[in-house]
Protein backbone atom coordinates (compact mmCIF):
# COMPACT_ATOMS: atom_id res chain seq x y z
CA UNK A 1 0.00 0.00 0.00
CA UNK A 2 1.56 3.28 -1.12
CA UNK A 3 0.75 6.78 0.04
CA UNK A 4 1.82 10.29 -0.89
CA UNK A 5 1.58 13.34 1.37
CA UNK A 6 0.59 16.67 -0.18
CA UNK A 7 1.17 19.77 1.97
CA UNK A 8 -0.42 23.02 0.85
CA UNK A 9 0.61 26.55 1.80
CA UNK A 10 2.81 29.37 0.56
CA UNK A 11 4.29 29.60 4.07
CA UNK A 12 5.91 26.18 3.59
CA UNK A 13 7.63 27.25 0.37
CA UNK A 14 9.09 30.52 1.65
CA UNK A 15 10.48 28.96 4.83
CA UNK A 16 8.14 30.79 7.18
CA UNK A 17 6.78 27.52 8.58
CA UNK A 18 8.59 24.19 8.92
CA UNK A 19 6.55 21.27 7.60
CA UNK A 20 6.40 19.16 10.75
CA UNK A 21 3.07 17.65 9.64
CA UNK A 22 4.68 15.75 6.79
CA UNK A 23 7.43 14.24 8.95
CA UNK A 24 4.89 13.21 11.59
CA UNK A 25 2.58 11.67 9.00
CA UNK A 26 5.50 9.86 7.38
CA UNK A 27 6.41 8.25 10.69
CA UNK A 28 2.80 7.30 11.43
CA UNK A 29 2.20 5.80 8.00
CA UNK A 30 5.46 3.86 8.05
CA UNK A 31 4.61 2.47 11.48
CA UNK A 32 1.34 1.18 10.05
CA UNK A 33 3.14 -0.62 7.22
CA UNK A 34 2.28 1.87 4.49
CA UNK A 35 5.00 2.89 2.05
CA UNK A 36 5.38 6.67 1.74
CA UNK A 37 6.15 7.26 -1.94
CA UNK A 38 6.45 11.06 -1.93
CA UNK A 39 6.09 14.20 0.17
CA UNK A 40 5.14 17.26 -1.91
CA UNK A 41 4.85 20.93 -0.88
CA UNK A 42 2.87 23.30 -3.09
CA UNK A 43 1.54 26.84 -2.78
CA UNK A 44 -1.96 28.25 -2.42
CA UNK A 45 -2.97 27.93 -6.06
CA UNK A 46 -6.41 26.45 -6.78
CA UNK A 47 -5.53 25.02 -10.18
CA UNK A 48 -2.20 23.60 -9.00
CA UNK A 49 -3.84 21.96 -5.98
CA UNK A 50 -6.38 20.19 -8.20
CA UNK A 51 -3.74 19.05 -10.70
CA UNK A 52 -1.41 17.75 -8.00
CA UNK A 53 -4.18 15.83 -6.24
CA UNK A 54 -5.12 14.22 -9.55
CA UNK A 55 -1.51 13.35 -10.39
CA UNK A 56 -0.73 11.79 -7.01
CA UNK A 57 -4.03 9.91 -6.86
CA UNK A 58 -3.23 8.24 -10.19
CA UNK A 59 -0.13 6.51 -8.76
CA UNK A 60 -1.01 5.86 -5.11
CA UNK A 61 -3.43 3.80 -3.07
CA UNK A 62 -3.70 6.54 -0.48
CA UNK A 63 -3.28 10.32 -0.43
CA UNK A 64 -3.06 12.56 2.66
CA UNK A 65 -3.55 16.29 2.02
CA UNK A 66 -2.86 18.93 4.67
CA UNK A 67 -3.65 22.63 4.68
CA UNK A 68 -5.94 25.01 2.85
CA UNK A 69 -9.14 24.28 4.82
CA UNK A 70 -9.16 27.45 6.94
CA UNK A 71 -11.39 30.54 6.84
CA UNK A 72 -9.30 32.96 4.74
CA UNK A 73 -9.18 33.77 1.03
CA UNK A 74 -6.01 31.75 0.44
CA UNK A 75 -7.54 28.52 1.83
CA UNK A 76 -8.45 26.92 -1.49
CA UNK A 77 -8.34 23.16 -0.95
CA UNK A 78 -12.15 22.76 -0.76
CA UNK A 79 -12.67 24.64 -4.04
CA UNK A 80 -9.88 22.69 -5.75
CA UNK A 81 -11.48 19.39 -4.70
CA UNK A 82 -14.82 20.61 -6.11
CA UNK A 83 -13.12 21.44 -9.41
CA UNK A 84 -11.58 17.99 -9.50
CA UNK A 85 -14.73 16.04 -8.55
CA UNK A 86 -17.18 18.20 -10.50
CA UNK A 87 -19.31 19.14 -7.50
CA UNK A 88 -20.38 22.18 -5.47
CA UNK A 89 -19.89 23.22 -1.86
CA UNK A 90 -22.68 22.58 0.62
CA UNK A 91 -23.11 23.65 4.25
CA UNK A 92 -22.73 20.70 6.60
CA UNK A 93 -25.26 21.53 9.32
CA UNK A 94 -23.64 19.27 11.91
CA UNK A 95 -20.25 20.90 11.31
CA UNK A 96 -21.86 24.35 11.48
CA UNK A 97 -23.30 23.51 14.90
CA UNK A 98 -19.84 22.37 16.02
CA UNK A 99 -18.31 25.66 14.90
CA UNK A 100 -21.04 27.72 16.59
CA UNK A 101 -20.64 25.77 19.81
CA UNK A 102 -16.86 26.13 19.71
CA UNK A 103 -17.08 29.91 19.33
CA UNK A 104 -19.74 30.18 22.02
CA UNK A 105 -17.62 28.22 24.50
CA UNK A 106 -14.79 30.70 23.94
CA UNK A 107 -17.08 33.72 24.14
CA UNK A 108 -16.24 34.79 20.59
CA UNK A 109 -18.62 36.14 17.94
CA UNK A 110 -18.98 33.95 14.85
CA UNK A 111 -18.58 35.54 11.40
CA UNK A 112 -19.00 34.55 7.76
CA UNK A 113 -15.36 33.49 7.43
CA UNK A 114 -15.77 31.03 10.27
CA UNK A 115 -19.01 29.68 8.80
CA UNK A 116 -17.11 29.09 5.54
CA UNK A 117 -15.29 26.23 7.25
CA UNK A 118 -18.60 24.32 7.38
CA UNK A 119 -18.80 24.40 3.56
CA UNK A 120 -18.02 20.88 2.34
CA UNK A 121 -17.65 19.56 -1.25
CA UNK A 122 -20.81 17.58 -2.02
CA UNK A 123 -18.81 14.51 -3.08
CA UNK A 124 -16.82 14.37 0.19
CA UNK A 125 -17.50 12.72 3.50
CA UNK A 126 -17.01 14.96 6.54
CA UNK A 127 -14.58 13.81 9.23
CA UNK A 128 -15.25 15.32 12.64
CA UNK A 129 -12.63 17.68 14.05
CA UNK A 130 -12.71 17.72 17.85
CA UNK A 131 -9.68 20.02 18.03
CA UNK A 132 -10.62 22.97 15.82
CA UNK A 133 -13.16 24.45 13.40
CA UNK A 134 -12.32 22.99 9.98
CA UNK A 135 -13.40 19.36 9.50
CA UNK A 136 -11.43 16.77 7.62
CA UNK A 137 -12.64 15.51 4.24
CA UNK A 138 -12.64 12.05 2.69
CA UNK A 139 -13.16 11.20 -0.97
CA UNK A 140 -12.04 8.74 -3.64
CA UNK A 141 -10.45 9.48 -6.95
CA UNK A 142 -10.16 6.44 -9.17
CA UNK A 143 -8.59 3.69 -7.06
CA UNK A 144 -7.09 6.15 -4.56
CA UNK A 145 -8.59 6.99 -1.19
CA UNK A 146 -7.85 10.60 -0.21
CA UNK A 147 -8.07 12.51 3.05
CA UNK A 148 -7.83 16.30 3.33
CA UNK A 149 -6.92 17.54 6.81
CA UNK A 150 -6.42 20.97 8.42
CA UNK A 151 -2.82 22.21 8.48
CA UNK A 152 -2.85 23.09 12.19
CA UNK A 153 -0.63 20.31 13.66
CA UNK A 154 -2.80 19.62 16.72
CA UNK A 155 -5.90 19.28 14.54
CA UNK A 156 -4.21 17.15 11.89
CA UNK A 157 -2.76 14.76 14.47
CA UNK A 158 -6.04 14.54 16.36
CA UNK A 159 -8.16 13.71 13.30
CA UNK A 160 -5.60 11.26 11.94
CA UNK A 161 -5.29 9.47 15.27
CA UNK A 162 -9.00 9.46 16.14
CA UNK A 163 -10.49 8.59 12.76
CA UNK A 164 -8.13 7.74 9.93
CA UNK A 165 -5.79 5.16 11.46
CA UNK A 166 -8.68 2.82 12.18
CA UNK A 167 -9.82 3.09 8.54
CA UNK A 168 -6.50 2.43 6.82
CA UNK A 169 -4.65 0.12 9.23
CA UNK A 170 -6.50 -3.10 8.23
CA UNK A 171 -5.34 -2.69 4.62
CA UNK A 172 -1.68 -2.04 5.44
CA UNK A 173 1.16 -4.52 5.02
CA UNK A 174 2.79 -6.40 7.88
CA UNK A 175 5.58 -4.27 9.30
CA UNK A 176 8.22 -4.70 11.97
CA UNK A 177 10.65 -2.01 12.98
CA UNK A 178 13.57 -1.77 15.42
CA UNK A 179 15.24 1.57 16.05
CA UNK A 180 18.55 1.69 17.92
CA UNK A 181 20.41 4.78 19.06
CA UNK A 182 24.20 4.61 18.63
CA UNK A 183 26.76 7.05 19.97
CA UNK A 184 30.52 7.37 19.99
CA UNK A 185 31.43 6.54 16.38
CA UNK A 186 30.90 8.01 12.93
CA UNK A 187 28.28 6.91 10.43
CA UNK A 188 30.93 5.47 8.10
CA UNK A 189 32.61 3.56 10.94
CA UNK A 190 29.26 2.09 11.98
CA UNK A 191 28.54 1.07 8.37
CA UNK A 192 31.91 -0.72 8.24
CA UNK A 193 31.12 -2.42 11.54
CA UNK A 194 27.84 -3.78 10.17
CA UNK A 195 28.94 -4.47 6.60
CA UNK A 196 28.53 -8.25 6.81
CA UNK A 197 24.81 -7.82 7.55
CA UNK A 198 24.15 -6.26 4.12
CA UNK A 199 23.56 -9.72 2.64
CA UNK A 200 20.34 -9.91 4.69
CA UNK A 201 18.89 -6.73 3.16
CA UNK A 202 16.49 -6.38 0.25
CA UNK A 203 13.18 -8.09 -0.50
CA UNK A 204 11.34 -6.25 2.25
CA UNK A 205 14.25 -5.57 4.62
CA UNK A 206 15.97 -2.19 4.94
CA UNK A 207 18.60 -0.66 7.23
CA UNK A 208 18.80 3.14 7.44
CA UNK A 209 21.49 5.31 9.08
CA UNK A 210 20.15 8.61 10.45
CA UNK A 211 22.99 10.70 11.96
CA UNK A 212 22.43 13.77 14.17
CA UNK A 213 24.12 15.53 17.10
CA UNK A 214 22.33 13.15 19.45
CA UNK A 215 23.88 10.06 17.87
CA UNK A 216 23.13 7.78 14.94
CA UNK A 217 19.60 6.44 14.79
CA UNK A 218 19.78 3.03 13.14
CA UNK A 219 16.44 1.84 11.78
CA UNK A 220 15.98 -1.79 10.79
CA UNK A 221 12.63 -2.42 9.12
CA UNK A 222 10.69 -5.33 7.67
CA UNK A 223 7.81 -4.59 5.31
CA UNK A 224 5.93 -7.75 4.31
CA UNK A 225 6.71 -11.41 4.85
CA UNK A 226 8.10 -12.63 1.54
CA UNK A 227 11.42 -14.47 1.06
CA UNK A 228 11.91 -15.40 4.73
CA UNK A 229 11.72 -11.72 5.72
CA UNK A 230 10.80 -12.49 9.32
CA UNK A 231 13.77 -14.80 9.82
CA UNK A 232 16.15 -12.40 8.10
CA UNK A 233 14.87 -9.50 10.21
CA UNK A 234 15.55 -11.44 13.40
CA UNK A 235 19.11 -12.20 12.23
CA UNK A 236 19.61 -8.55 11.27
CA UNK A 237 18.60 -7.21 14.70
CA UNK A 238 20.65 -9.85 16.52
CA UNK A 239 23.65 -9.10 14.30
CA UNK A 240 23.46 -5.39 15.04
CA UNK A 241 23.29 -6.07 18.78
CA UNK A 242 26.35 -8.36 18.58
CA UNK A 243 28.55 -6.28 16.29
CA UNK A 244 27.89 -2.86 17.83
CA UNK A 245 27.00 -3.62 21.45
CA UNK A 246 29.47 -1.12 22.91
CA UNK A 247 27.94 1.76 20.95
CA UNK A 248 24.26 1.11 21.68
CA UNK A 249 22.67 3.74 23.93
CA UNK A 250 19.06 2.67 23.44
CA UNK A 251 16.99 0.04 21.66
CA UNK A 252 13.86 2.17 22.01
CA UNK A 253 12.75 4.93 19.68
CA UNK A 254 13.93 7.77 21.94
CA UNK A 255 16.45 10.59 22.25
CA UNK A 256 19.79 10.41 24.01
CA UNK A 257 18.41 12.47 26.89
CA UNK A 258 15.36 10.22 27.25
CA UNK A 259 17.56 7.11 27.18
CA UNK A 260 19.89 8.49 29.85
CA UNK A 261 16.90 9.65 31.90
CA UNK A 262 15.33 6.18 31.72
CA UNK A 263 18.63 4.63 32.83
CA UNK A 264 18.85 6.98 35.83
CA UNK A 265 15.21 6.40 36.73
CA UNK A 266 15.57 2.61 36.53
CA UNK A 267 18.63 2.72 38.80
CA UNK A 268 17.09 5.21 41.24
CA UNK A 269 19.89 7.74 40.63
CA UNK A 270 19.76 11.53 40.64
CA UNK A 271 21.88 13.95 38.62
CA UNK A 272 22.89 17.61 38.62
CA UNK A 273 24.71 19.61 35.94
CA UNK A 274 27.32 22.37 35.87
CA UNK A 275 27.56 24.13 32.52
CA UNK A 276 29.70 26.84 31.05
CA UNK A 277 29.90 26.92 27.24
CA UNK A 278 26.65 24.97 26.78
CA UNK A 279 24.68 27.60 28.68
CA UNK A 280 22.09 25.24 30.15
CA UNK A 281 21.63 22.96 27.11
CA UNK A 282 22.34 19.75 29.04
CA UNK A 283 19.72 20.63 31.64
CA UNK A 284 17.27 21.60 28.89
CA UNK A 285 17.72 18.25 27.11
CA UNK A 286 17.22 16.30 30.32
CA UNK A 287 14.06 18.18 31.27
CA UNK A 288 12.42 17.78 27.84
CA UNK A 289 11.41 14.28 28.97
CA UNK A 290 8.20 14.13 31.03
CA UNK A 291 8.89 12.85 34.53
CA UNK A 292 12.48 14.06 34.57
CA UNK A 293 11.95 15.55 38.04
CA UNK A 294 12.36 12.00 39.35
CA UNK A 295 16.09 12.11 38.58
CA UNK A 296 17.12 15.65 37.59
CA UNK A 297 17.76 17.91 40.59
CA UNK A 298 18.99 21.04 38.81
CA UNK A 299 22.24 22.73 37.94
CA UNK A 300 24.45 25.78 37.76
CA UNK A 301 25.26 27.79 34.62
CA UNK A 302 28.64 29.12 35.67
CA UNK A 303 29.70 31.16 32.67
CA UNK A 304 31.93 33.50 34.64
CA UNK A 305 34.98 32.31 36.58
CA UNK A 306 33.66 34.11 39.65
CA UNK A 307 30.63 31.81 39.66
CA UNK A 308 32.80 28.75 39.10
CA UNK A 309 34.63 29.73 42.27
CA UNK A 310 31.76 31.05 44.36
CA UNK A 311 29.01 28.57 43.50
CA UNK A 312 30.95 25.44 42.58
CA UNK A 313 34.07 25.74 44.72
CA UNK A 314 36.57 25.69 41.83
CA UNK A 315 39.97 26.67 43.21
CA UNK A 316 41.38 29.99 42.02
CA UNK A 317 44.76 28.28 41.64
CA UNK A 318 43.27 25.79 39.11
CA UNK A 319 41.76 28.62 37.12
CA UNK A 320 45.00 30.58 37.05
CA UNK A 321 47.30 27.61 36.40
CA UNK A 322 45.18 25.55 33.99
CA UNK A 323 42.50 27.93 32.74
CA UNK A 324 38.72 27.62 32.82
CA UNK A 325 38.81 25.15 29.92
CA UNK A 326 40.79 22.33 31.47
CA UNK A 327 40.54 18.86 32.93
CA UNK A 328 41.04 20.14 36.47
CA UNK A 329 38.27 22.74 36.26
CA UNK A 330 35.80 20.34 34.58
CA UNK A 331 36.27 17.83 37.41
CA UNK A 332 36.03 20.51 40.08
CA UNK A 333 32.81 21.87 38.54
CA UNK A 334 31.22 18.40 38.48
CA UNK A 335 32.27 17.59 42.03
CA UNK A 336 31.16 21.01 43.22
CA UNK A 337 27.63 20.78 41.83
CA UNK A 338 27.27 17.22 43.08
CA UNK A 339 28.29 18.26 46.59
CA UNK A 340 26.03 21.31 46.67
CA UNK A 341 22.93 19.56 45.32
CA UNK A 342 23.39 16.20 47.01
CA UNK A 343 22.95 14.36 43.71
CA UNK A 344 24.25 10.83 43.10
CA UNK A 345 25.90 11.86 39.81
CA UNK A 346 26.97 15.09 38.18
CA UNK A 347 28.28 16.19 34.82
CA UNK A 348 30.14 19.38 33.93
CA UNK A 349 30.98 21.04 30.60
CA UNK A 350 33.53 23.79 30.01
CA UNK A 351 34.84 24.84 26.62
CA UNK A 352 35.42 27.42 23.91
CA UNK A 353 32.37 27.56 21.65
CA UNK A 354 33.73 30.41 19.54
CA UNK A 355 33.91 32.14 17.24
CA UNK A 356 36.55 33.92 19.38
CA UNK A 357 38.58 32.97 22.41
CA UNK A 358 40.74 30.18 21.03
CA UNK A 359 44.52 29.78 21.21
CA UNK A 360 47.08 27.41 19.64
CA UNK A 361 46.92 25.22 22.76
CA UNK A 362 43.14 25.45 23.08
CA UNK A 363 41.57 26.23 19.70
CA UNK A 364 37.91 27.06 19.23
CA UNK A 365 35.91 23.88 19.73
CA UNK A 366 37.98 22.61 22.66
CA UNK A 367 35.68 21.18 25.31
CA UNK A 368 36.36 19.33 28.56
CA UNK A 369 33.57 17.22 30.05
CA UNK A 370 33.61 15.44 33.41
CA UNK A 371 31.06 13.01 34.83
CA UNK A 372 31.42 12.00 38.47
CA UNK A 373 29.87 9.78 41.12
CA UNK A 374 30.96 9.13 44.69
CA UNK A 375 33.51 6.54 43.53
CA UNK A 376 34.27 7.18 39.88
CA UNK A 377 35.27 10.01 37.53
CA UNK A 378 35.26 10.08 33.72
CA UNK A 379 36.82 13.12 32.10
CA UNK A 380 37.64 13.67 28.44
CA UNK A 381 38.74 16.40 26.07
CA UNK A 382 36.96 16.85 22.73
CA UNK A 383 37.54 18.94 19.61
CA UNK A 384 34.11 19.76 18.23
CA UNK A 385 34.63 22.08 15.27
CA UNK A 386 34.46 25.86 14.88
CA UNK A 387 30.72 26.59 14.52
CA UNK A 388 29.34 27.86 17.83
CA UNK A 389 25.96 26.11 17.77
CA UNK A 390 27.54 22.87 16.54
CA UNK A 391 30.06 22.91 19.40
CA UNK A 392 27.33 23.54 21.97
CA UNK A 393 25.00 20.85 20.62
CA UNK A 394 27.74 18.23 20.33
CA UNK A 395 29.08 19.02 23.78
CA UNK A 396 25.67 18.68 25.40
CA UNK A 397 25.06 15.26 23.87
CA UNK A 398 28.59 14.10 24.70
CA UNK A 399 27.93 15.09 28.31
CA UNK A 400 24.87 12.83 28.36
CA UNK A 401 26.91 10.04 26.79
CA UNK A 402 29.53 10.31 29.54
CA UNK A 403 26.76 10.02 32.13
CA UNK A 404 25.51 6.86 30.44
CA UNK A 405 29.04 5.45 30.41
CA UNK A 406 29.53 6.37 34.05
CA UNK A 407 26.50 4.34 35.09
CA UNK A 408 27.10 1.35 32.80
CA UNK A 409 30.85 1.05 33.42
CA UNK A 410 30.38 1.36 37.18
CA UNK A 411 27.92 -1.53 37.06
CA UNK A 412 30.28 -3.58 34.92
CA UNK A 413 33.05 -3.09 37.48
CA UNK A 414 30.74 -4.30 40.25
CA UNK A 415 29.73 -7.38 38.27
CA UNK A 416 33.33 -8.05 37.28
Amino acid sequence: MTCSILSIGDELLIGQVVNTNASWLGDQLTSLGITVAAIINIGDDRGLIAREIERLASTNDLLIISGGLGPTHDDLTREAICDLLGCQLRIDEEQLRRIEQRFAERGLPINERSIRQAAIPESCRTIANNYGSAPGLSFTLGACRAYALPGVPMELKGIFGDEIIAEIAPEADTIERQTLLMFGLTESALADQLQELNTLLGDGLTLAYLPAFGGIRLRAMRNGSKDNAEERFKKLVEGIATLSARWIVSTRHETMAAAVGALLHERGLTIAVAESCTGGTVGMLLTETPGSSAYFLGGVISYANSLKQGMLGVAESDLQQHGAVSQQVAIAMARGVRQRTGSDLAVAVTGIAGPDGGSPEKPVGTVWIAAVSSTRTIVERFQLGREREVVRARAAHLALWLVQRLVVESEEEIVG
